[in-house]
């Protein structure tokens, strides 16, 4: 059974996008995978390299990331 933290649930997907974020999966060469995240005129390709089986996770975990940082303090 997952954490509830780890979950992503509706509530973080809304919050995100309110806030303008965008976050996506880029690739190169469909093998490896970076998470992208923009927001307004400003974009960052996080460093971290992941798999087709991955990359979702990667994702997810940004969303979650990015909410619980600016909802906990």
């Amino acid at each position: 059974m997952k954490k509830k933290n780890d979950m992503l649930s509706q509530e973080i997907i809304k919050w995100c996008f309110s806030e303008g974020y965008k976050i996506y999966p880029v690739t190169k060469d469909n093998q490896t995978y970076q998470v992208e995240v923009s927001k307004a005129h400003q974009s960052a390709l996080l460093d971290d390299t992941h798999t087709k089986r991955t990359i979702h996770q990667a994702v997810r975990d940004v969303y979650i990331k990015l909410y619980n940082k600016q909802n906990n303090k």
